[in-house]
């Protein structure tokens, strides 16, 4: 008795979900809002504060640098992106200054170098490359942007221009202009 009472419900389950089969497809809904705009894949880092910048003598030049390691930074994007390293300056106009840069009241030449997983930042005294420069105060930051080929190449296809194109004019803008471009806080 007690498995005819139990086979009735499963029975009435078992057709209750053969019988649900796919039915039509319902009519396109609303598009949603538009999102924010994105970084285009472009990746940057916060702002640093170098606390030391060691010392070292490099082709008779003697010079400060700091090093920023990342791993986000690949050969790919050295061969085929932008690498992109900007100062900010305490009481400098304008304020924000990208790399090469001469600092002019002081001389020195501030400059930069990427290698997969790490960006050093250097700087020396240009007219006596044999100087040792005085440490600049870690009010002064250090960040950089990275930016892919695949942005620079979409961008390039957008505006038809060059590889070289795109890098010259992406040198030439102002940080807030490539912030605004490339949806990166400033």
């Amino acid at each position: 008795m007690k498995l005819r009472s139990a086979f009735w419900p499963l029975l009435c389950v078992a057709l209750v979900t053969l019988g649900c089969g796919k039915g039509d497809t319902g009519p396109t809904g609303p598009t949603g809002p538009t999102g924010p705009a994105g970084s285009a894949n472009v990746i940057y880092s916060d702002w640093y504060s170098p606390a030391t910048w060691n010392l070292e003598t490099e082709f008779g030049t003697t010079q400060r640098y700091y090093s920023m390691g990342t791993t986000l930074l690949t050969q790919q994007i050295i061969d085929r992106g932008v690498v992109m390293v900007y100062m900010r300056f305490v009481g400098f106009a304008p304020e924000i200054v990208q790399l090469p840069f001469l600092v002019h009241d002081v001389g020195y030449q501030v400059y930069f170098r990427a290698q997969a997983d790490s960006i050093k930042v250097m700087y020396y005294v240009a007219a006596a490359r044999t100087t040792t420069p005085v440490i600049i105060p870690s009010e002064n930051q250090i960040r950089y942007v990275l930016i892919p080929g695949g942005a620079v190449a979409a961008t390039m296809q957008t505006n038809g221009s060059t590889y070289e194109q795109e890098v010259a004019s992406l040198k030439s803008m102002p940080y807030s202009e490539v912030c605004r471009k490339y949806g990166v806080p400033e």
